[in-house]
């Protein structure tokens, strides 16, 4: 459209810009051809004496020229006129002696005027656009009269209007083609651009697959060409943004630690599910609920130090009984700083498994010195004859048996946990009732609670459906409940074993009516060598490893034991086994 607007402009520029041309080269044509014969008749007047040989050799130039022609003497009397076509239109020889522009002529100098005069046509006068040349006749130098030529411009305004029609429709044909042309070029030229306009939005909204056709192999076909080219290019980077994106979105998903980007004002630019529940944390401790645009004020103390120091800093924070390790170093754009990352690690079970381990120490070294000191006394005792008695010597030895069987049984209950620990022990499963199992488990401790004056009591509910259970092994399990809830039952207390199923499994609980585990103890009664107060463990001694194989072994099992215990009423360790007739062995 705009080449279309272009082209007519110029062309309608052209055409006028013609029209003023020849408009005024035929009037300057027509006024150089009158003035030259003008001059050629004064000449001849004034070559020829006889004025009858000059006026017969001019009214022949007349006759071709289709002009008027007036001649004045000396005496500015018409002396002479002569038409080449008697119906030419007549001026009257006044105008021409009143006319103050062409009396000049009679002071020597030739005239030309253009304009309109009053004429005679057929005895009418009506004005029309006349031409008139003037030219002195000189003789010796002094002016003897003037030659006057007429002619009417209705012929060249004839002729000038012809040619602005023939310029006119000209251009209106140039213009036709050329809109034609401009149309058909334009949409050879514009059409792949408009391909290119569209790939590149499509390229915008996300499409980096579009592509334009090669139609041609000139500049446009370059272009086009260079253009998918282009997008190909874009493509694979998008693609190769994008996977890293995808990448580095499933490492952090992934990561344990919390992982956090700060931007230059401290605000949260990315972060992983694992610091985001961090953040909640410690805004929660903080009392920042309402507030989740601001950074917890332990995480902007960092920051703040990083960006004062420009430099790594780590510190460890605790919230909600938790620790963290946040480790902070700054982010920069080029030489500019533009934030901070922070890696975040949950220290909690690092450090309670620190405890565990200089507890485990303490533990076995206090396990193992107790009877160690006390076979060493009464062994130099013995070795001395400090015991003067056989009874005596009985007794000593007696203890240092004792003590040996207590060692010996604190070394194999710990090989037994970490061989299960390390997946070292096979459970043979089969398919067997529990109640049988549960029955025997506590014919073994019918006497030892009589003795210790603790009621032992059963609700066993009787069902023949089966679960993969290692026989032994469940026995061992109930074992260690069973007996840890005698040692630590007073007497007249009970001690209560439970067998229920449901469509989830079975669930066997031991219920001791003892002092209880306080609630703050509850999580860790499953680690090695855990124990509570002295209250749960007065009397006779266990090893501590008890509940630790339990757990293992259960799990084994594929199930899982949960303990619930108030201070003063007692405590119940439950069971639960998965309903599972598979019977294949399982290794652990």
């Amino acid at each position: 459209m705009t080449i279309i607007l272009l082209v007519t402009v110029v062309l309608v520029i052209l055409a006028i810009l013609l029209v003023q041309f020849f408009d005024h080269f035929y009037f300057e044509q027509q006024n150089e051809e009158l003035k030259h014969l003008a001059f050629k008749i004064a000449d001849i007047f004034e070559t020829y004496e006889h004025h009858s040989e000059a006026r017969y050799i001019t009214k022949e130039l007349v006759e071709v020229s289709q002009t008027t022609l007036v001649v004045i003497g000396p005496d500015q009397h018409e002396f002479w006129k002569v038409s080449a076509d008697k119906r030419l239109p007549i001026i009257d020889v006044e105008i021409l002696f009143n006319d103050s522009d062409l009396q000049q002529v009679f002071f020597g100098r030739s005239i030309d005027k253009r304009g309109h005069f009053p004429v005679y046509i057929d005895g009418r006068m009506v004005e029309l656009d006349v031409l008139i040349v003037a030219a002195p006749i000189m003789i010796e130098g002094t002016p003897h009269g003037a030659v006057f030529l007429y002619q009417m411009l209705d012929v060249i305004n004839e002729t000038i209007e012809a040619t602005k029609r023939i310029i006119l429709y000209s251009a209106g044909i140039a213009i036709f083609l050329t809109t034609i042309f401009a149309f058909f070029l334009s949409t050879r030229i514009t059409y792949p651009l408009r391909q290119m306009k569209m790939a590149a939005d499509n390229i915008a909204k996300g499409d980096f697959n579009s592509r334009v056709s090669i139609r041609s192999n000139d500049e446009i076909g370059d272009l086009a060409l260079t253009f998918n080219h282009m997008a190909k290019q874009l493509n694979d980077s998008i693609q190769a943004l994008s996977h890293e994106k995808e990448l580095l979105t499933s490492i952090l998903r992934s990561m344990v630690d919390g992982v956090i980007t700060l931007d230059r004002k401290g605000e949260v630019i990315l972060l992983n599910p694992p610091a985001e529940k961090m953040l909640k944390t410690w805004r929660y401790e903080e009392n920042m609920e309402d507030e989740p645009h601001k950074l917890p004020r332990l995480l902007l103390d960092v920051f703040d130090q990083v960006v004062q120091t420009e430099g790594e800093h780590v510190r460890t924070v605790s919230a909600q009984g938790r620790f963290w390790t946040i480790v902070m170093a700054p982010l920069y754009n080029r030489e500019t700083l533009r934030g901070a990352v922070a890696v975040v690690r949950d220290m909690t079970e690092e450090k309670r498994l620190d405890k565990l381990r200089k507890d485990f120490v303490a533990n076995v070294s206090h396990e193992l010195r107790t009877p160690l000191a006390m076979l060493q006394g009464y062994s130099e005792a013995l070795v001395d004859d400090v015991v003067d008695s056989a009874e005596e010597r009985k007794e000593l030895a007696k203890i240092i048996h004792e003590e040996s069987m207590r060692m010996g049984r604190l070394v194999s209950e710990l090989l037994d946990l970490a061989r299960i620990q390390a997946g070292h022990v096979e459970l043979d499963l089969k398919p067997l009732p529990l109640g049988p199992i549960v029955h025997k488990t506590l014919r073994k401790f019918t006497n030892l609670a009589k003795e210790a004056g603790i009621s032992l009591l059963e609700d066993v509910q009787e069902s023949d459906q089966c679960y993969q259970v290692d026989e032994d092994r469940l026995e061992q399990i109930l074992t260690n409940l069973i007996d840890n809830a005698i040692r630590h039952t007073p007497p007249q207390g009970t001690v209560t074993v439970q067998l229920k199923e449901d469509a989830h499994g079975a669930h066997i609980s031991v219920k001791d009516t003892g002092d209880g585990i306080p609630e703050e103890d509850l999580p860790f009664v499953f680690e090695r060598f855990y124990k509570a107060d002295k209250a749960r463990t007065r009397g006779k001694s266990g090893t501590g490893l008890g509940l630790a194989i339990v757990k293992d072994l259960v799990e084994a099992h594929h199930g899982h034991i949960d303990v619930h215990s108030k201070v003063g009423e007692g405590t119940t360790f439950t069971i639960h086994l998965p309903r599972d007739l598979s019977g294949e062995r399982v290794a652990r």
